[in-house]
């Protein structure tokens, strides 16, 4: 049985945390930083940006607990933009390497074929032996 890949065992949860954090730093932005965001969508580009590694778009936070939201907000991003570089990485790396994978599976095939053909040889010429 084949094993579930990289991409569909991280990706879905992965996808779920970025969705969250998004969010409920959107909202932690419009509520805590109301003067320099205005609304949940002004919130949510602030949390897109930050998230993405682009930085602050309205200036940096007044707020401890805008600062704090920030610093996970900038932290999940840089951990879900290495793990998407490394999920991708993972996929070509793989797909490069099935091609080399099924040549070196039917080689051994062929050797084994040669192998069982020599031993019944061995075996035919040790019976002709008194």
């Amino acid at each position: 049985m084949k094993s579930p890949s990289i991409e569909r065992t991280i990706a879905p949860p992965a996808l779920i945390v970025a969705l969250v954090c998004l969010l409920g730093g959107a909202g932690a932005a419009a509520a805590f930083e109301s003067d320099t965001v205005g609304s949940f969508w002004g919130g949510l580009w602030w949390a897109l940006c930050l998230m993405t590694t682009v930085g602050y778009v309205y200036g940096p936070p007044d707020t401890v607990t805008a600062t704090v939201v920030s610093a996970i907000l900038i932290v999940v991003g840089f951990l879900l933009l290495s793990l998407l570089s490394a999920t991708l990485a993972a996929v070509f790396i793989r797909r490069d390497e099935e091609p080399a994978e099924k040549r070196t599976t039917e080689l051994d095939r062929e050797i084994l074929r040669h192998l069982e053909e020599i031993s019944r040889r061995v075996e035919a010429l040790e019976k002709r032996l008194p």
